[in-house]
């Protein structure tokens, strides 16, 4: 079975997930995806009910790394193919749709804290 991590924020438990995202806190735009979020720090964002998609394709949620070292794997893909400088963020997550164990696809996430290397 696939562990997903958990962490506690306002006195609530929530998935744990890795989210990397461009220096200015947009989405990384993988597989062709024309849709690039803008994040910010310490506040939740959703997708409308009417955006999400339960499957493993890659439109219809937002996609995180399941763990710190996939994060990093993204990362270093980013760096490597495009050139692309990009920021790792520990995110609580809210309902999950779909993951596996390289990632998890969910339709709201709270970006909280930054990790530095």
């Amino acid at each position: 079975m696939i562990k997903i991590h958990t962490v506690t924020l306002d006195n609530k438990i929530y998935n744990l997930g890795f989210k990397v995202v461009t220096e200015d806190l947009k989405s990384l735009g993988l597989d062709k995806n024309p849709t690039i979020l803008k994040y910010s720090i310490g506040e939740w964002y959703f997708l409308p009910p009417n955006k999400l998609k339960k499957d493993k394709k890659g439109f219809g949620g937002i996609w995180v790394a399941r763990t710190f070292p996939n994060a990093k794997k993204l990362e270093k893909y980013m760096q490597i193919t495009y050139s692309k400088k990009t920021r790792i963020f520990r995110a609580a997550l809210d309902e999950i749709l779909y993951f596996n164990d390289y990632r998890i696809k969910t339709n709201g996430i709270k970006m909280f804290e930054e990790i530095l290397f």
